[in-house]
Order: C-alpha cells, then structure tokens, then sequence
C-alpha cells in the first residue's frame, strides 16, 4: 500500500533531489512510498494521473521507482539518475564513445580511451553519471582520478556503479 511521506522523509529527499539539482522539477511532483515486509521503503514518483488512485489499499504499482529510503539515507536508482541527466543542473558527467557504450551496457568499467568528454570539475571518487552521444543515460559510476587523467589512455578510468544493463541481467529478480 502506499502512502504520503513523512516530514522528515521528504526532508531526505528533497535534499537529494537538491544535491543532483533536479530540485526545482522535482518539487511540484507527488512522492508516494511503498512499504514492504522487508522495511525497505520504495520511493515512486507518480504522475498526476494517477493520483487519486494511487493511494487505494488495493493498488501494487504505479509511477517511476525512483529509490529506497533505507535508515534514513536515499538510494537512489537508475530512473532517478535518468531524471537528473534530463532535468538537472547540477552533476558531474562523462559522455563516452560507441565503444564504451557497449562496455558500459556489459557491466565493464569506462577506460579513458572511451571518454569523448568529461566534466572540468572531477575530482578524484566523484560519483559521475555515464551519458552516451545523445547525452541519455547508460549508467553511474566513480571515478578513480581527477578531470585532467581522467582520458588516460588504455587505464580504466571510471568504476561503473550501476548500468542500464543491470536491468537485463537481473530481469527475473523482484523489485
């Protein structure tokens, strides 16, 4: 079932939403949380649509799963790094070559061959997004160095954290 947040619930995310710069967009949407057996509280970002529906004892699913909210910290997911690379301002990031789009997809990490750009401000296990091209999202990551040995060749460069394949390889698993 779920439910509206907390004060203080929604004081942890609003200040996530603020670190990653999606404050503002964020702001005016409806937050729900989805309680489970496991104390794991999900977090969806649900659109309007949906509600007046989405908080009937009788609804399992519905919105975007941004994340967890697990002993007061936010983890946050894919869909919610995907909504910073659409509609933050405020992120460090890396785009990367076809052939890194592959790698990172497969779960590899990014060698600095396959970085075509990189932010000005990485700082050494910065937490960076992993944007392909057309600047849509392929993953997380950390990086191991600083913006200017960040394009070493033949080193890898960028641990990937989490990766839009990460989907495909766990497909059978629960939410």
């Amino acid at each position: 079932m779920f439910r509206i947040l907390t004060r203080q619930e929604k004081t942890i995310i609003l200040r996530e939403f603020n670190k990653w710069g999606v404050f503002n967009y964020l702001q005016d949407k409806i937050l729900a949380v989805k309680e489970c057996e496991n104390s794991i509280k999900y977090l969806f970002l649900i659109p309007s649509v949906l509600e007046k529906f989405i908080f009937y004892p009788c609804t399992c699913f519905g919105g975007l799963p941004i994340g967890n909210l697990h002993k007061k910290k936010f983890l946050p997911s894919i869909p919610f790094f995907d909504v910073v690379a659409k509609y933050g301002n405020n992120f460090l990031y890396i785009i990367v070559n076809s052939n890194g789009e592959k790698l990172i997809l497969y779960g590899r990490d990014v060698f600095g061959n396959s970085i075509q750009y990189a932010s000005p401000v990485i700082e050494e296990n910065s937490i960076i997004l992993i944007l392909n091209k057309s600047k849509e999202l392929l993953g997380v990551g950390r990086a191991r160095f600083s913006t200017t040995k960040i394009k070493e060749y033949g080193k890898v460069t960028i641990n990937t954290l989490l990766d839009l394949g990460n989907y495909l390889r766990s497909e059978n698993d629960p939410i």
